[in-house]
């Protein structure tokens, strides 16, 4: 594995499975259910996934590749597809600015309650073109920068979505505002309840399961080593 995907393993998958690991040491023997996954905490601490959440999980990966396959040097395409299922997608100036005043990154962006989803929701209608929607709720969305798009961190933001798409657990409104505060610096889990610690790991496991999907289709792809170059010669997965 080359030094580049090195980085990219290193930046969204090690740091995110390092943040699920402190978790588990505090957590302590209880039962959480949620919409795809019950999960027992035994004596030893392992974490059991139903049946039905493991089968989303097994075929997500070769769905999600059969549709981006097509799409490595046409990323613009993977837009067009998700506009096509009902996601809007708002390409606007200084994407990364106006996201960051709420503790949100480029991409992918599940659905918001409150402040945020009114401030995401006048910002992408006015800066976007498009029709002010004034409302204390919004719905998923792609939020990015106008320019050309970085393929790889498309697709890591694409297998995100498709999870949600698919109702796996961690893409609710909890735990990604839990994943989304301590994915720099991990809080005090004494201050979480247990359904809280295991709301993180589900949203961090996603992550890393749609990292491991984008370190894969990169070594496996004939058709990446283009993208690949330009990204190392631009210094790094930035839209």
């Amino acid at each position: 594995m080359n030094k580049f995907i090195n980085r990219i393993v290193n930046y969204i998958l090690e740091r995110r499975k390092k943040r699920l690991e402190q978790t588990m040491d505090r957590l302590k023997p209880k039962t959480y259910t949620n919409s795809t996954t019950k999960t027992h905490i035994n004596a030893s601490e392992t974490m059991t996934l139903t049946v039905e959440t493991e089968k989303i999980l097994e075929s997500m990966d070769a769905e999600v590749k059969n549709i981006v396959k097509s799409c490595l040097t046409k990323p613009e395409l993977l837009l067009k597809f998700i506009q096509q299922q009902g996601t809007p997608v708002y390409k606007i100036d200084f994407a990364d600015k106006i996201l960051a005043k709420i503790n949100e990154e480029e991409g992918f962006i599940t659905p918001l309650k409150g402040f945020k989803a009114l401030y995401i929701n006048f910002m992408t209608g006015l800066f976007a073109q498009k029709k002010l929607h004034i409302s204390f709720k919004s719905r998923e969305m792609f939020v990015l920068r106008n320019g050309e798009i970085n393929i790889y961190y498309m697709l890591h933001q694409f297998h995100k979505w498709y999870g949600f798409k698919k109702n796996l657990p961690g893409y609710d409104e909890k735990a990604q505002e839990l994943f989304k505060e301590n994915l720099e610096n991990m809080s005090d889990t004494k201050e979480m309840t247990v359904e809280e610690i295991l709301a993180l790991k589900e949203a961090i496991a996603r992550d890393a399961q749609a990292a491991d999907f984008v370190i894969q289709l990169a070594k496996e792809s004939s058709g990446s080593k283009k993208a690949l170059d330009k990204m190392k010669k631009d210094g790094g997965a930035q839209i």
